[in-house]
């Protein structure tokens, strides 16, 4: 008994010590960073080996104190930008961020045309999808692949050239109306998709991203067989081709205007049926999932700056403030698991197939832009 005594004491202890070790290294962690534990309710030990990716080299540090404002361009709002990055400003005070929202030609466009002519008009260009090959065309952007946290993106996220590096994620599938349609209506594979009698005469809203939801496809079953899918998508269906975005087709379903669009994303889905529209969100056997990237022009006055921040938008840490903030599932090959998915049940037992190669794009919009000109919604 006595034995069993001094080793439930020492059981005691050794769990005292370890608890109290991951509570002092949560109290080190930015206090940002400790709120958005607390929102995602996952412990501190999620977080282990983040100091092993945020070893930047000292030179980028002093680099980035020297020359310390670091300028990005993006799509998202504002707000939600700063409240991303509130880890990030507790951790690199000394950098100064200057963050500017816009549409393509603001956010890539522009600042492409500016360093053709030797000028600078950001340091990181966010969702800059698409736009690689004027990158390489220019040779503006900063290869990455040096980044202490550059492999723990899950494979095949960032372009093989490391000048894109994906940084969200984001799945596709598709919306649609639960008044008008029971679940098991729906098609059970994507290939069933043409075949779906219900679902034909305009009820289906296809918004002109394409790409999102298609590209997968064309890439899992081969070009012969998309464009023949292609084909069948418009002859037996006659989608609406919807000019209005993502969202607005989304709350289209749920007005009962169409009883389905494509694509759709999960964070909307769940925030309309928080509001009690009755809408639901539909992946049939496979998942297309779109990573978001980004580029770093080379050569900036803000490189050093740039780099920390892209390294500390891919650590864990990066990571878990954008689920925290945007519901976005990571890119982090350890953090691919179902709290950090939205409408995760969803997605269960199905593979992720992403596919992003822009001159197999280009060669589906022409083909897609053939048929939905004929189906446009005036």
């Amino acid at each position: 008994m006595l034995t069993n005594k001094i080793a439930a004491g020492a059981v005691s202890a050794i769990a005292f010590t370890a608890f109290f070790a991951m509570q002092a290294g949560a109290a080190e962690l930015p206090k940002s960073t400790q709120a958005l534990l607390e929102q995602l309710k996952v412990s501190a030990d999620i977080l282990n080996g983040l100091d092993d990716e945020l070893a930047v080299p000292p030179a980028w540090l002093e680099g980035a104190k020297k020359n310390n404002t670091l300028k990005i361009t993006g799509s998202d709002e504002p707000p939600l930008q700063e409240a991303l990055m509130k880890p990030f400003a507790e951790r690199y005070p000394f950098i100064k961020v200057e963050f500017t929202r816009g549409a393509a030609n603001e956010r890539v466009v522009r600042p492409l045309m500016a360093f053709a002519q030797g000028r600078y008009l950001t340091d990181v260009a966010q969702s800059m999808n698409g736009s690689l090959s004027e990158f390489q065309r220019l040779n503006a952007a900063e290869n990455l692949s040096n980044l202490p946290a550059y492999k723990t993106a899950v494979p095949g996220a960032h372009d093989p050239t490391a000048l894109a590096i994906a940084f969200r994620s984001r799945p596709y599938c598709m919306s649609y109306n639960t008044n008008l349609l029971k679940k098991e209506q729906l098609p059970k594979t994507w290939k069933e998709l043409p075949e779906t009698a219900i679902l034909a005469n305009g009820r289906i809203g296809a918004v002109q991203l394409p790409h999102l939801w298609m590209m997968p496809l064309w890439h899992s079953y081969g070009e012969q067989w998309a464009v023949k899918f292609i084909d069948d998508f418009f002859v037996k269906l006659k989608p609406q081709i919807r000019p209005e975005g993502l969202n607005a087709a989304m709350n289209l379903v749920g007005a009962g205007e169409n009883y389905v669009s494509l694509p759709a994303y999960p964070e909307q889905i769940k925030a309309l049926q928080a509001k009690g529209t009755p809408i639901g969100w539909h992946c049939p056997d496979m998942v297309p999932l779109e990573m978001s990237k980004l580029s770093v022009f080379r050569g900036g006055p803000g490189i050093d700056a740039a780099r920390i921040y892209v390294n500390w938008l891919l650590s864990k840490e990066g990571q878990l403030s954008q689920a925290a903030v945007f519901g976005t599932m990571p890119v982090h090959k350890d953090l691919q698991r179902k709290e950090f998915f939205t409408l995760p049940d969803e997605m269960a037992g199905k593979p992720f197939v992403s596919y992003d190669d822009q001159s197999t794009v280009d060669k589906f919009l022409v083909i897609w832009n053939k048929y939905a000109t004929n189906n446009r919604k005036l």
